[in-house]
């Protein structure tokens, strides 16, 4: 992906925080403009729940500096998606060759759309905390910005099945979606907190 010499604890903070802009900045509107927004935020504020927000901020920061982690060692040793452990055989005719996932069809299609559909299971518990933290503040817009990372992560899994790097043009536009649903959470996280 031309990504080579990236370091990938860089470059995954950066890309997150590229992508709360969004909804940091929606979520200060609506809090400018919205009776109902301002309402639920000093609820959330009476309860001392401001904290909490700020801790599902938290926990998604930690899961990029994870994948960050992956991304070097995945880069440093070569194996590529959908691999995601690398053996090696102890003994025989091919002692010491590695094993990897097989990459050709009709197995390579399953392979990667095994890893699309797993993929996606790492996605949502993060993404289901900031839903109903997000969703109690901004309902129809958590409501609208959820449904169309679904589609798109439903479609970058179909792609990937056929094509390795063809999961990127769901994958991305479904990952911004998601850093905006993130940044309205830690938006109303410091507001809640400051109050």
């Amino acid at each position: 992906m031309g990504m080579d010499k990236t370091n990938f604890f860089v470059f995954f903070p950066i890309f997150m925080m590229v992508s709360l802009l969004p909804g940091i900045i929606g979520a200060v509107m609506a809090m400018k403009r919205s009776s109902f927004v301002q309402d639920r935020i000093d609820h959330i504020a009476a309860m001392s729940a401001g904290p909490l927000y700020l801790t599902v901020f938290f926990l998604r920061l930690t899961m990029g500096l994870m994948q960050a982690s992956l991304g070097n060692a995945r880069r440093d040793c070569g194996v590529n998606v959908p691999d995601q452990h690398a053996y090696k055989v102890v003994g025989g005719t091919a002692d010491g060759a590695l094993v990897l996932m097989d990459d050709a069809e009709p197995f390579g299609r399953f392979n990667r759309a095994q890893r699309a559909v797993q993929n996606h299971v790492e996605q949502v518990f993060p993404m289901v905390l900031e839903f109903i933290l997000g969703g109690y503040v901004f309902p129809w817009t958590t409501a609208a910005i959820t449904c169309a990372w679904a589609a798109l992560r439903c479609y970058g899994a179909v792609l990937y099945a056929n094509d390795r790097m063809a999961r990127v043009k769901g994958n991305l536009p479904a990952n911004i979606l998601l850093g905006t649903l993130a940044g309205l959470v830690l938006t109303v996280g410091i507001v809640a907190t400051m109050k």
